[in-house]
Protein backbone atom coordinates (compact mmCIF):
# COMPACT_ATOMS: atom_id res chain seq x y z
CA UNK A 1 0.00 0.00 0.00
CA UNK A 2 2.80 2.41 0.90
CA UNK A 3 4.58 1.83 -2.43
CA UNK A 4 1.35 2.46 -4.38
CA UNK A 5 0.80 5.66 -2.40
CA UNK A 6 4.29 6.94 -3.16
CA UNK A 7 3.90 6.09 -6.85
CA UNK A 8 0.70 8.11 -6.86
CA UNK A 9 2.58 11.01 -5.31
CA UNK A 10 5.25 10.79 -7.98
CA UNK A 11 2.55 10.89 -10.65
CA UNK A 12 1.00 13.99 -9.10
CA UNK A 13 4.44 15.62 -9.06
CA UNK A 14 4.36 15.68 -12.88
CA UNK A 15 1.05 17.57 -13.04
CA UNK A 16 1.45 21.36 -13.41
CA UNK A 17 -0.42 23.33 -10.78
CA UNK A 18 -1.35 26.94 -11.43
CA UNK A 19 -2.23 28.07 -7.92
CA UNK A 20 0.48 29.16 -5.48
CA UNK A 21 1.63 26.71 -2.86
CA UNK A 22 -0.07 27.59 0.42
CA UNK A 23 0.21 25.92 3.82
CA UNK A 24 -1.91 25.64 6.89
CA UNK A 25 0.05 26.02 10.10
CA UNK A 26 -0.23 24.03 13.34
CA UNK A 27 1.18 25.35 16.60
CA UNK A 28 3.21 22.55 18.23
CA UNK A 29 3.74 24.50 21.43
CA UNK A 30 6.91 25.12 23.41
CA UNK A 31 8.90 22.58 21.47
CA UNK A 32 11.80 22.69 18.96
CA UNK A 33 11.14 20.19 16.13
CA UNK A 34 14.02 18.43 14.39
CA UNK A 35 12.37 15.84 12.09
CA UNK A 36 9.06 14.49 10.77
CA UNK A 37 8.15 11.10 9.28
CA UNK A 38 5.61 10.14 6.62
CA UNK A 39 2.89 9.61 9.24
CA UNK A 40 3.19 13.16 10.54
CA UNK A 41 4.97 12.19 13.74
CA UNK A 42 7.33 14.97 14.80
CA UNK A 43 10.35 14.70 17.08
CA UNK A 44 12.21 17.49 18.78
CA UNK A 45 13.28 18.85 22.11
CA UNK A 46 12.20 20.92 25.08
CA UNK A 47 14.12 21.84 28.22
CA UNK A 48 16.86 19.27 27.66
CA UNK A 49 14.55 16.33 26.90
CA UNK A 50 13.59 14.58 23.66
CA UNK A 51 9.88 14.69 22.75
CA UNK A 52 7.58 13.22 20.12
CA UNK A 53 4.40 14.91 18.84
CA UNK A 54 1.46 13.32 17.02
CA UNK A 55 -1.86 14.85 16.02
CA UNK A 56 -4.08 12.82 18.32
CA UNK A 57 -1.72 12.35 21.27
CA UNK A 58 0.08 15.68 21.46
CA UNK A 59 3.53 15.98 23.04
CA UNK A 60 5.12 13.03 24.85
CA UNK A 61 8.52 13.04 26.56
CA UNK A 62 10.89 10.22 25.60
CA UNK A 63 12.70 10.30 28.92
CA UNK A 64 16.38 10.07 29.77
CA UNK A 65 18.88 7.30 30.30
CA UNK A 66 19.65 5.94 33.76
CA UNK A 67 21.83 8.47 35.54
CA UNK A 68 21.52 10.91 32.65
CA UNK A 69 20.71 14.60 32.65
CA UNK A 70 19.53 15.25 29.07
CA UNK A 71 18.31 13.69 25.84
CA UNK A 72 18.10 15.14 22.32
CA UNK A 73 16.00 13.73 19.43
CA UNK A 74 17.56 14.09 15.99
CA UNK A 75 15.56 11.85 13.60
CA UNK A 76 12.55 9.53 13.27
CA UNK A 77 11.84 6.84 10.68
CA UNK A 78 8.47 5.71 9.30
CA UNK A 79 8.27 2.90 11.88
CA UNK A 80 8.21 5.53 14.62
CA UNK A 81 11.72 4.69 15.86
CA UNK A 82 13.57 7.76 17.09
CA UNK A 83 17.31 8.30 17.36
CA UNK A 84 19.27 11.02 19.07
CA UNK A 85 21.86 11.58 21.76
CA UNK A 86 21.69 11.25 25.53
CA UNK A 87 24.03 10.97 28.47
CA UNK A 88 23.91 8.32 31.18
CA UNK A 89 25.15 4.86 31.98
CA UNK A 90 26.53 2.97 28.99
CA UNK A 91 29.14 0.59 27.63
CA UNK A 92 32.13 1.37 25.43
CA UNK A 93 32.74 -1.68 23.21
CA UNK A 94 36.43 -2.48 22.93
CA UNK A 95 37.65 -2.94 19.33
CA UNK A 96 40.18 -5.47 20.64
CA UNK A 97 39.09 -7.21 23.87
CA UNK A 98 42.45 -9.03 24.04
CA UNK A 99 44.14 -5.69 24.71
CA UNK A 100 41.41 -3.76 26.54
CA UNK A 101 38.14 -4.92 28.08
CA UNK A 102 34.83 -3.20 27.46
CA UNK A 103 34.36 -0.17 29.69
CA UNK A 104 31.24 0.39 31.80
CA UNK A 105 30.67 4.14 32.12
CA UNK A 106 28.38 5.93 34.54
CA UNK A 107 28.11 9.01 32.33
CA UNK A 108 28.58 8.37 28.62
CA UNK A 109 27.32 10.69 25.85
CA UNK A 110 25.96 8.17 23.35
CA UNK A 111 23.39 7.58 20.61
CA UNK A 112 20.01 6.16 21.59
CA UNK A 113 17.01 4.59 19.94
CA UNK A 114 13.48 5.02 21.26
CA UNK A 115 11.08 2.29 20.11
CA UNK A 116 7.31 2.66 20.62
CA UNK A 117 6.22 0.42 23.49
CA UNK A 118 9.82 -0.28 24.52
CA UNK A 119 11.18 3.12 25.45
CA UNK A 120 14.66 4.61 25.40
CA UNK A 121 17.77 2.47 24.90
CA UNK A 122 21.35 3.72 24.95
CA UNK A 123 23.55 2.23 22.23
CA UNK A 124 26.86 2.83 23.99
CA UNK A 125 29.90 3.67 21.87
CA UNK A 126 32.97 1.92 20.45
CA UNK A 127 36.60 2.58 21.32
CA UNK A 128 38.40 4.70 18.73
CA UNK A 129 42.09 4.88 17.84
CA UNK A 130 44.78 5.48 18.90
CA UNK A 131 43.81 2.72 21.32
CA UNK A 132 47.02 2.75 23.32
CA UNK A 133 46.31 6.28 24.55
CA UNK A 134 42.51 6.52 24.29
CA UNK A 135 41.43 3.49 26.28
CA UNK A 136 41.40 5.14 29.73
CA UNK A 137 39.39 8.06 28.31
CA UNK A 138 36.79 6.30 26.20
CA UNK A 139 34.05 7.15 28.72
CA UNK A 140 34.71 10.85 28.08
CA UNK A 141 34.53 10.59 24.27
CA UNK A 142 31.04 11.61 23.01
CA UNK A 143 29.16 10.20 20.01
CA UNK A 144 26.32 12.26 18.44
CA UNK A 145 23.54 10.62 16.39
CA UNK A 146 22.15 12.49 13.37
CA UNK A 147 19.92 10.08 11.43
CA UNK A 148 18.11 6.75 11.15
CA UNK A 149 16.59 4.89 8.19
CA UNK A 150 13.78 2.34 7.89
CA UNK A 151 16.09 -0.65 8.43
CA UNK A 152 17.39 0.70 11.73
CA UNK A 153 20.78 2.02 10.65
CA UNK A 154 21.89 4.88 12.92
CA UNK A 155 24.54 7.33 11.76
CA UNK A 156 26.35 10.29 13.25
CA UNK A 157 29.80 11.42 14.29
CA UNK A 158 32.13 11.74 17.25
CA UNK A 159 33.61 14.77 18.90
CA UNK A 160 37.02 15.80 17.53
CA UNK A 161 40.07 14.32 19.22
CA UNK A 162 43.07 16.65 19.56
CA UNK A 163 41.71 18.68 16.59
CA UNK A 164 42.94 16.06 14.13
CA UNK A 165 40.75 12.98 14.53
CA UNK A 166 37.00 12.74 14.12
CA UNK A 167 34.92 9.82 12.93
CA UNK A 168 31.56 9.33 11.31
CA UNK A 169 29.91 6.20 12.69
CA UNK A 170 27.39 3.55 11.73
CA UNK A 171 25.37 1.39 14.12
CA UNK A 172 22.92 -1.24 12.92
CA UNK A 173 20.17 -3.03 14.81
CA UNK A 174 21.42 -6.33 13.38
CA UNK A 175 25.16 -5.99 13.94
CA UNK A 176 25.63 -3.19 16.47
CA UNK A 177 28.98 -1.43 16.18
CA UNK A 178 30.68 -2.80 13.09
CA UNK A 179 34.04 -1.07 12.88
CA UNK A 180 36.98 -0.19 15.11
CA UNK A 181 37.38 3.28 13.62
CA UNK A 182 33.66 3.92 13.24
CA UNK A 183 32.20 3.67 9.74
CA UNK A 184 35.09 4.01 7.32
CA UNK A 185 38.29 3.37 9.26
CA UNK A 186 40.01 6.61 8.25
CA UNK A 187 41.50 8.70 11.04
CA UNK A 188 42.32 11.71 8.85
CA UNK A 189 40.75 13.82 7.52
CA UNK A 190 37.82 14.05 9.94
CA UNK A 191 34.41 12.81 8.79
CA UNK A 192 30.78 13.59 9.67
CA UNK A 193 27.68 11.60 8.66
CA UNK A 194 24.50 13.68 8.37
CA UNK A 195 21.92 11.59 6.47
CA UNK A 196 21.23 7.97 5.51
CA UNK A 197 18.90 6.46 2.88
CA UNK A 198 17.14 3.12 3.18
CA UNK A 199 19.56 1.58 0.68
CA UNK A 200 22.40 2.39 3.05
CA UNK A 201 23.84 5.37 1.17
CA UNK A 202 25.21 7.89 3.67
CA UNK A 203 26.02 11.55 3.05
CA UNK A 204 28.00 14.05 5.06
CA UNK A 205 31.32 15.83 4.99
CA UNK A 206 34.99 14.89 4.91
CA UNK A 207 37.27 17.46 6.54
CA UNK A 208 36.33 20.58 8.51
CA UNK A 209 37.41 24.06 7.23
CA UNK A 210 38.17 22.79 3.73
CA UNK A 211 35.61 20.01 4.05
CA UNK A 212 34.03 18.36 1.04
CA UNK A 213 30.53 16.91 0.73
CA UNK A 214 30.89 13.13 0.59
CA UNK A 215 28.69 10.14 -0.15
CA UNK A 216 29.47 6.65 1.18
CA UNK A 217 27.99 3.43 -0.14
CA UNK A 218 29.22 -0.04 0.83
CA UNK A 219 32.34 1.51 2.34
CA UNK A 220 33.27 3.43 -0.85
CA UNK A 221 33.56 7.22 -0.51
CA UNK A 222 32.63 9.58 -3.36
CA UNK A 223 33.51 13.29 -3.33
CA UNK A 224 30.34 15.17 -4.30
CA UNK A 225 32.20 18.35 -5.18
CA UNK A 226 31.58 22.07 -4.71
CA UNK A 227 30.46 25.14 -6.68
CA UNK A 228 34.02 26.03 -7.68
CA UNK A 229 35.02 26.91 -11.22
CA UNK A 230 36.95 23.70 -11.69
CA UNK A 231 40.33 25.31 -11.08
CA UNK A 232 40.41 25.77 -7.29
CA UNK A 233 40.68 23.29 -4.43
CA UNK A 234 39.92 25.70 -1.59
CA UNK A 235 36.12 25.59 -1.67
CA UNK A 236 34.03 23.76 0.94
CA UNK A 237 30.71 21.88 0.91
CA UNK A 238 28.56 19.60 3.05
CA UNK A 239 25.70 17.22 2.25
CA UNK A 240 23.14 17.49 5.04
CA UNK A 241 20.39 15.13 3.86
CA UNK A 242 19.57 12.45 1.28
CA UNK A 243 16.23 11.14 0.00
CA UNK A 244 15.27 7.65 -1.17
CA UNK A 245 15.90 8.66 -4.81
CA UNK A 246 19.58 9.30 -4.05
CA UNK A 247 19.30 13.09 -4.28
CA UNK A 248 21.28 15.00 -1.65
CA UNK A 249 21.00 18.57 -0.37
CA UNK A 250 23.33 20.82 1.60
CA UNK A 251 25.55 23.81 0.89
CA UNK A 252 28.70 24.87 -0.93
CA UNK A 253 30.85 27.96 -0.70
CA UNK A 254 30.77 30.07 -3.85
CA UNK A 255 34.22 31.64 -3.55
CA UNK A 256 37.68 30.69 -2.40
CA UNK A 257 37.92 30.09 1.35
CA UNK A 258 41.55 31.18 1.40
CA UNK A 259 40.74 34.62 0.01
CA UNK A 260 37.48 35.23 1.91
CA UNK A 261 37.30 33.27 5.16
CA UNK A 262 40.78 32.62 6.54
CA UNK A 263 40.23 31.02 9.96
CA UNK A 264 36.66 29.71 9.85
CA UNK A 265 33.50 29.57 7.76
CA UNK A 266 31.84 32.64 9.30
CA UNK A 267 31.53 35.25 6.57
CA UNK A 268 32.08 32.78 3.74
CA UNK A 269 29.75 33.18 0.77
CA UNK A 270 27.71 29.98 0.44
CA UNK A 271 24.58 28.76 -1.31
CA UNK A 272 22.17 25.87 -0.84
CA UNK A 273 22.86 23.11 -3.34
CA UNK A 274 21.25 19.97 -4.73
CA UNK A 275 23.13 16.92 -5.95
CA UNK A 276 21.42 14.57 -8.39
CA UNK A 277 21.65 10.82 -7.98
CA UNK A 278 24.51 10.84 -10.48
CA UNK A 279 26.35 13.49 -8.45
CA UNK A 280 25.70 16.62 -10.56
CA UNK A 281 25.59 19.72 -8.34
CA UNK A 282 23.12 22.63 -8.79
CA UNK A 283 23.23 26.06 -7.17
CA UNK A 284 19.79 26.79 -5.66
CA UNK A 285 20.60 30.45 -5.05
CA UNK A 286 19.15 32.60 -2.26
CA UNK A 287 15.98 34.52 -1.49
CA UNK A 288 15.92 38.11 -2.86
CA UNK A 289 18.22 40.44 -0.92
CA UNK A 290 20.20 37.62 0.71
CA UNK A 291 23.79 36.53 0.14
CA UNK A 292 23.78 33.20 1.99
CA UNK A 293 21.69 30.05 2.02
CA UNK A 294 22.02 26.44 3.18
CA UNK A 295 19.74 23.43 2.74
CA UNK A 296 18.80 21.35 5.77
CA UNK A 297 16.62 18.61 4.28
CA UNK A 298 15.07 17.12 1.14
CA UNK A 299 11.80 15.27 0.53
CA UNK A 300 11.14 12.11 -1.45
CA UNK A 301 9.95 14.26 -4.38
CA UNK A 302 13.06 16.47 -4.37
CA UNK A 303 11.67 19.49 -2.51
CA UNK A 304 14.51 21.16 -0.62
CA UNK A 305 14.13 23.19 2.57
CA UNK A 306 16.61 25.39 4.40
CA UNK A 307 17.41 28.95 5.42
CA UNK A 308 18.41 32.04 3.46
CA UNK A 309 19.88 35.18 5.00
CA UNK A 310 22.94 37.33 5.55
CA UNK A 311 24.25 35.90 8.82
CA UNK A 312 26.27 32.73 9.18
CA UNK A 313 27.19 31.08 12.48
CA UNK A 314 29.62 28.25 13.04
CA UNK A 315 28.11 25.86 15.56
CA UNK A 316 30.06 24.08 18.28
CA UNK A 317 30.75 20.37 17.85
CA UNK A 318 27.68 18.66 19.24
CA UNK A 319 26.63 21.60 21.39
CA UNK A 320 23.63 23.83 20.91
CA UNK A 321 23.47 25.65 24.20
CA UNK A 322 20.25 23.82 25.06
CA UNK A 323 20.32 20.08 25.40
CA UNK A 324 24.02 20.09 24.57
CA UNK A 325 23.72 17.23 22.07
CA UNK A 326 22.49 18.78 18.83
CA UNK A 327 24.16 17.51 15.67
CA UNK A 328 25.53 20.40 13.65
CA UNK A 329 24.86 19.22 10.10
CA UNK A 330 28.07 20.48 8.52
CA UNK A 331 28.90 22.76 11.48
CA UNK A 332 27.33 25.95 10.08
CA UNK A 333 23.88 27.51 10.06
CA UNK A 334 22.41 30.42 8.10
CA UNK A 335 20.25 32.78 10.14
CA UNK A 336 17.43 34.43 8.22
CA UNK A 337 14.27 33.23 6.48
CA UNK A 338 13.22 29.62 5.86
CA UNK A 339 12.70 28.59 2.24
CA UNK A 340 11.33 25.76 0.14
CA UNK A 341 12.78 25.03 -3.30
CA UNK A 342 11.36 22.91 -6.10
CA UNK A 343 12.20 22.60 -9.81
CA UNK A 344 8.76 24.01 -10.65
CA UNK A 345 8.69 27.04 -8.37
CA UNK A 346 12.32 27.70 -7.52
CA UNK A 347 13.14 29.10 -4.08
CA UNK A 348 10.24 30.60 -2.11
CA UNK A 349 10.09 32.31 1.27
CA UNK A 350 7.87 30.11 3.46
CA UNK A 351 6.66 33.19 5.34
CA UNK A 352 4.85 34.25 2.15
CA UNK A 353 3.09 30.87 1.85
CA UNK A 354 1.24 30.82 5.18
CA UNK A 355 -2.09 32.53 5.92
CA UNK A 356 -1.82 36.29 6.35
CA UNK A 357 -2.68 37.67 9.76
CA UNK A 358 -1.74 34.45 11.54
CA UNK A 359 0.73 36.22 13.83
CA UNK A 360 3.46 33.77 12.84
CA UNK A 361 7.03 34.59 11.82
CA UNK A 362 8.84 31.46 10.65
CA UNK A 363 12.53 31.45 11.61
CA UNK A 364 13.96 28.05 10.66
CA UNK A 365 13.01 24.68 9.16
CA UNK A 366 14.45 21.27 9.96
CA UNK A 367 12.33 18.47 8.45
CA UNK A 368 10.09 17.64 5.47
CA UNK A 369 8.23 14.39 4.79
CA UNK A 370 6.92 12.55 1.71
CA UNK A 371 3.68 14.56 1.73
CA UNK A 372 5.48 17.92 1.81
CA UNK A 373 4.72 18.63 5.48
CA UNK A 374 7.42 20.81 7.03
CA UNK A 375 8.46 21.36 10.64
CA UNK A 376 10.53 24.10 12.20
CA UNK A 377 10.60 26.90 14.75
CA UNK A 378 9.25 30.43 14.74
CA UNK A 379 7.45 33.01 16.81
CA UNK A 380 3.73 33.61 17.17
CA UNK A 381 2.57 36.71 18.98
CA UNK A 382 6.12 37.12 20.28
CA UNK A 383 6.44 33.59 21.71
CA UNK A 384 8.89 31.02 20.35
CA UNK A 385 7.04 27.88 19.24
CA UNK A 386 7.40 24.85 17.01
CA UNK A 387 5.24 24.64 13.91
CA UNK A 388 3.94 22.12 11.38
CA UNK A 389 3.15 23.29 7.84
CA UNK A 390 0.70 21.17 5.83
CA UNK A 391 0.19 21.84 2.10
CA UNK A 392 -3.30 22.82 0.98
CA UNK A 393 -4.08 20.98 -2.25
CA UNK A 394 -1.60 19.72 -4.82
CA UNK A 395 1.84 21.26 -5.02
CA UNK A 396 3.82 22.38 -8.03
CA UNK A 397 6.80 20.01 -7.73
Amino acid sequence: MKCRTLLALLSLACVPVVSAQVYTITNLGNFSPTAINSWGQVVGNRNGEAFIWAQFTGLKGLGKLSGGTASYAASINDLGVVTGTADGAGTVISPDPTLYPNLECTDLTQPFVWIPGKGLKGLGTIGVPPYETNAPYWCDFPFYATGINEVGQVIGYTAPYEDNYQWAFLWTSADGWKSAAPLFGSSFPPTMANGVANAGQIVGQTGILLGQATSWKSGVATDLGTLDDGTSLDYSSSANAINQQGQAAGWSTTASLISTCQQDLVGCPMHAVLWTRSGVISDLGTLPGDELSAATNISLLGQVIGNSGNTLIQQGWGGNGGSGFEGTGGSVAVIGRPFIWSPCSGMQDLNTLIPGGSGWVLNSVSGINSWGQIVGSGTVNGQTRGFLLTPRGFQCI
